[in-house]
């Protein structure tokens, strides 16, 4: 049984544990700064919109493959700790039974809901039709450093936002003549602006005070040209409030690497940006600590870095910071602010004043042991 050592067992000020948030970026390390005039963490209780308000919101449930269920089940006990008001929509399988066709209750699910969570879905076939059947065109990625967790880099907060739909991850690829081989970059000027105008809304809703587009539109001039091109339109429109800035795909990871304080937002094409997001994750401590979700026109579409793991699944060793990190980000969404606050709260808790790790950020904990000081930090926050 892991131990754990500092664990503070006292009546915890939610006040106290939110210092711990960045400064810097996001609305809700924003709010942190300003808890004590805010009325999320008084110990009198709330009188937020979540507070008044104690229907139920719907959300559509994805466990997927491998280590979804651990994941899974880890967010819904530490939701239950947090005593979140929702009604899981579960959906059993992505998959259309006899067929290769992406399961249309799942669709339907989303669809009303506008709000889904989902563990890791190992097929690409199926997270490609899903993607494009509900209109999924970015991902999101926010790559904090977390008090406690020892990196050999610096201090990270920044997000990344990268194109699912288009670039070289369009999926468009065939045999010319036998031994020779093509795949298709796609860039439409409709694909570029729609993320543009989401990167610079983003920006603007979170406080956020610069944007790094990475490229390498001195080789591939028409279709990392587009995108550029589209990015530098619509900064024309935020001169004043955004700073703007172009890198070389290289320069921009050298950066990342070398310099990765002076981060903020970045964004690119599918494949660059999946590569920025496995980088910028790894600074931050691994993916597995990494939230985030996908953009669609129709709603929004958590989960966390983490793959289907299938060596792993069933023995309890999966990391779930991520996932619980995401859950905090879907709740902040759903404008549940004092019960995201309590589990983003509980989970720096645990790197901050535990030693309790998963394997893959250096200590031998399970994936319910972490699960399990989330909860007691929570319900010490509850009194």
């Amino acid at each position: 049984m892991n131990t754990i050592r500092n664990f503070r067992y006292k009546r915890i000020n939610l006040s106290q544990c939110l210092r711990f948030c960045s400064k810097k970026g996001c609305e809700e390390s924003k709010r942190c700064a300003d808890l004590k005039a805010s009325s999320i963490c008084s110990q009198e209780g709330t009188k937020g919109t979540d507070e008044k308000k104690k229907e139920l919101k719907k959300v559509t449930l994805l466990e997927g493959d491998g280590v979804g269920c651990e994941l899974i089940g880890s967010m819904k006990r530490v939701c239950e700790a947090a005593k979140v008001p929702i009604e899981w929509d579960t959906i059993d399988t992505y998959k259309t039974p006899d067929s290769n066709k992406v399961n249309p209750g799942l669709l339907e699910s989303l669809k009303c809901n506008k709000v889904g969570i989902k563990g890791p879905i190992g097929s690409g076939q199926h997270l490609k039709q899903l993607r494009k059947a509900f209109d999924l065109y970015a991902y999101v990625a926010f790559c904090r450093s977390i008090e406690g967790q020892k990196t050999p880099y610096g201090t990270l907060d920044c997000v990344v936002i990268r194109d699912v739909m288009e670039g070289e991850y369009s999926g468009i690829e065939h045999s010319v003549v036998p031994g020779i081989l093509q795949s298709i970059k796609v860039s439409t000027a409709a694909g570029a602006d729609r993320i543009s105008r989401f990167v610079f809304k983003f920006a603007l809703k979170n406080e956020r005070k610069k944007i790094t587009v990475a490229h390498k539109a001195n080789i591939m001039q028409l279709t990392d040209g587009n995108f550029l091109k589209s990015m530098r339109n619509e900064a024309s429109n935020h001169l004043e409030q955004i700073k703007f800035e172009e890198r070389y795909m290289d320069t921009a990871c050298l950066n990342l690497v070398m310099k990765p304080e002076l981060i903020d937002v970045l964004v690119s094409s599918s494949m660059y940006g999946d590569v920025l997001v496995m980088m910028a994750s790894s600074i931050m401590g691994g993916k597995g600590l990494c939230p985030g979700y996908y953009v669609s026109k129709n709603g929004l579409l958590f989960d966390t870095l983490v793959k289907t793991n299938l060596e792993m699944a069933g023995k309890d060793v999966i990391n779930p910071t991520g996932m619980l990190l995401s859950t905090a980000l879907m709740l902040r969404h759903l404008k549940l602010d004092s019960q995201a606050d309590k589990i983003q709260c509980a989970v720096q808790q645990v790197y901050k004043d535990t030693d309790i790790r998963t394997k893959d950020t250096g200590g031998k904990a399970k994936c319910s042991e972490f699960t399990n000081a989330v909860c007691e930090f929570i319900s010490k926050m509850d009194g």
